[in-house]
């Protein structure tokens, strides 16, 4: 008997890649489609018995659900038989990679691929590896959609058909191979044309308010593609930074927030302050849209609110 093949239902990183190829290497899926945590918890995405999700949050109509985050735990107190969660575990690769039985199971899958699915997503990057990454967390970034590669070409290939050509190549081939594909190399030269103007952009449309940095992207007409932590490696003394930037149609100003991953002694929960704002997220990161006449009046709230946590 043959047998079945599950649609896996991810998100388009690094992290749902290594999650793929650990799946097809059991053979237990013939598909894949990247979804958006919001879209998931909105009930948009169409999911049945037929699906394993990874790294999304839990919907209980799916055959398997993989996931790692400690918010989804306490969302969904449940211990539902199709739910595999392990908020130890710094990668949702790494809950599919033990669930299944580890390197025993696995022997064909690097160490040093795992090692890399779990620094990255549990985001262990050192500032040199945010300032000039290669290998592996080269790779991440170029993966990572707030990165902003896809903002400045039409690459010959989609993201969604490099991570289908990756899914195969990544279990057959060491990290230096893979950043030698065509297709990669397109992503990493145009992520090296940028790196200079990205850091220089930052370093001046920032301004320092005691340990948070706010980064104004508002007069740029140009936004420089580059890691989404490269400001954390710029201000190091810093452990909160805000992005301000224009909402759609420049209807209103974004917040973006977050916690530095370099210096970890922030203590403002940033989903709980954005969600008084209409917004949202989770402990170290999050956003909110406000109408543009106010939004100098909340910044100013958010600073003193953020200055005066720690």
């Amino acid at each position: 008997m043959t047998q079945k093949q599950y649609r896996l239902v991810t998100r388009s990183d690094f992290d749902g890649l290594v999650c793929a190829v650990l799946l097809n290497e059991l053979k237990l899926i013939n598909e894949v489609k990247f979804a958006h945590p919001k879209d998931m918890q909105d009930g948009k995405v169409d999911i049945s018995a037929d699906d394993i999700t990874t790294n999304l949050p839990y919907v209980a109509k799916a055959h398997l659900v993989f996931d790692h985050h400690l918010s989804e735990t306490l969302r969904n107190a449940t211990d539902a038989d199709n739910y595999v969660i392990d908020a130890k575990a710094p990668s949702a690769a790494r809950v599919v990679y033990n669930h299944y039985g580890g390197k025993k199971t696995f022997p064909g899958i690097s160490d040093e691929m795992m090692a890399a699915v779990d620094k990255a997503d549990s985001a262990q990057f050192s500032a040199e590896e945010i300032l000039n990454p290669k290998g592996w967390v080269l790779l991440n970034y170029l993966m990572d959609a707030r990165t902003g590669l896809g903002r400045f070409r039409e690459f010959k290939v989609s993201n969604f058909q490099l991570m289908m050509d990756l899914i195969g190549y990544c279990r057959n081939h060491g990290i230096d191979e893979i950043l030698q594909l065509p297709d990669v190399m397109e992503r990493v030269a145009l992520y090296r044309e940028h790196e200079t103007q990205a850091k220089e952009q930052i370093l001046r449309c920032s301004r320092v308010h005691g340990n948070v940095v706010v980064l104004n992207l508002l007069h740029e007409e140009t936004i420089h593609p580059t890691n989404r932590f490269m400001i954390y490696a710029l201000f190091p003394d810093c452990n909160i930074s805000i992005h301000v930037m224009w909402g759609l149609n420049r209807q209103n100003t974004v917040f973006a927030v977050g916690k530095s991953i370099l210096d970890r002694s922030a203590r403002t929960n940033i989903g709980a302050l954005m969600l008084q704002y209409g917004g949202g997220g989770h402990d170290a990161a999050g956003t909110c849209q406000v109408p543009s006449d106010r939004a100098e009046d909340v910044l100013d709230e958010l600073l003193s609110r953020i200055r005066g946590l720690g």
